[in-house]
């Protein structure tokens, strides 16, 4: 028999032997049993065994998100603005083409219909307005008078709200 004080170390010492010889260092597959002799046995089906067979899963259920008037929760609140590719085709010419800011007021002419205005492209092509005529994509003539002509310009935000301004081009006095 061990002493008292020895024995918790002999144990540790059995344990460390056990774990060490568990951990060998050989290289190579473990040697496979030797064969049965006799007539040869048919072979285990592939695959786990019985007991850790898994059941199938059932199928996964679909989830489709109903509105019912509400908005998507997984939308943002506010659409960054994307621009948009402009189909290819002919590029807009005339009125079409040009800004509010590239306009100049050449004249005003009345009549018993109302006011026209005439204005001048940078390119010295003449043109007559008229109220509610349109200047590019987003500019439109609101009023005519008899020294000027205002138009409201339609400014791009990435708000649902349009948000408009009103250009006013005055008749220049000749002294």
């Amino acid at each position: 028999m061990l002493p008292r004080r020895s024995r918790p170390s002999a144990l540790g010492a059995l344990a460390l032997m056990l774990a060490l010889a568990g951990c060998s260092d050989d290289s190579g597959p473990p040697s496979a049993p030797p064969a049965p002799a006799g007539p040869p046995a048919k072979a285990a089906p592939a695959g786990p065994p019985a007991k850790f067979a898994q059941a199938p899963l059932p199928p996964a259920a679909v989830y489709a998100y109903e509105t019912k008037g509400r908005r998507d929760p997984f939308r943002p609140l506010i659409m960054p603005k994307v621009d948009k590719p402009k189909p290819p085709g002919p590029r807009p010419s005339g009125l079409a083409a040009l800004g509010v800011n590239e306009l100049k007021l050449a004249g005003i002419v009345w009549d018993r219909r109302g006011h026209f205005a005439l204005v001048e492209a940078p390119n010295g092509a003449g043109y007559v307005l008229r109220v509610n005529d349109t200047i590019g994509e987003d500019t439109k003539v609101t009023r005519i008078t008899p020294e000027s002509v205002t138009f409201e310009v339609r400014m791009e935000s990435p708000l649902p709200q349009a948000r408009t301004r009103m250009v006013e081009l005055q008749l220049k006095k000749e002294e």
